[in-house]
Order: structure tokens, then sequence, then C-alpha cells
């Protein structure tokens, strides 16, 4: 059975499958990354990332998201706001320390170069800006 990473990074499903090298090295970069700063020290306290790149925030209705599941969503204890920012939008569930987040990225293809850097910068700033909350290294 294969254990999945702690931070996982999809796609949603307006891009093609031919992302799924580029989700995979992501994945992989962005938990090594995690693993280095000792983020994963205490296995009763690991925080998990669900990262969904999308084309635009805009065309996704936060409010009508789901948080992190149903189960979630069923608990009213959970119910959390999103933390919008420019490319990225997050939602940070600490009672399960799951975060959700969306990924932008029409902005970085119309930039051109440098794309791949962009979506790193982005995944560092969401996983950095919940690490903050409980004093982890800053993942860089």
């Amino acid at each position: 059975m294969q254990q999945e990473f702690p931070i996982r990074v999809m796609a949603d499903g307006n891009f093609s499958n031919s992302l799924t090298p580029l989700l995979a090295e992501l994945e992989m970069w962005v938990n090594f990354q995690a693993l280095k700063a000792d983020w994963y020290g205490d296995e009763d306290f690991i925080l998990l990332f669900d990262f969904t790149l999308v084309r635009t925030l805009e065309k996704n209705d936060l409010s009508k998201m789901p948080i992190v599941n149903e189960e979630s969503v069923q608990n009213a204890a959970n119910e959390r706001r999103w933390v919008v920012e420019s490319g990225y939008a997050y939602v940070y569930d600490s009672h399960r320390l799951v975060t959700t987040a969306l990924i932008a990225v029409d902005d970085l293809l119309k930039g051109g170069a440098g794309i791949e850097q962009a979506i790193k910068a982005r995944l560092l700033a969401v996983a950095n800006a919940v690490g903050a909350l409980y004093e982890l290294q800053e993942l860089s």
C-alpha cells in the first residue's frame, strides 16, 4: 500500500493530464522542504495540505466550496473563512490540522517564464502562513 504525502498537489479538471509529472515534482519538492525544516518531527502533530492548481480564483466561488470534505462542512465548529491573497486562497481547519488551498496559474501563464518557481512561491506562502501559527521553521 502506498502512503500519501502530508502535502498533496493536484490540479482541477480544467487541466490536461500532461501536467501530472509537474504535479508530482511539486508535491515531492514541497514535502522535502517540510522534511528539511523538521515539520514531520512529531508524528502526532503533522499539518496536512491539499493544494489544487486552478485557472483563476475568480472562477471558483469560495463561499460554496467544501472546506475540506463533507465531514468538515457538517461540523459547525470547523466552519472557516477563506484567506484570499493575490494568486492563491486557502482555508485552515485547526481541529484536523488540514489546509485546503487553491493556487491560480492563469496569471503566471500569461507572464511566461518562471511559472514553476512562481507556483512554488505560492505553495510556500500558504504553507508558511499556516506553519507560522505553530512557530514552525519557514520553508524555503
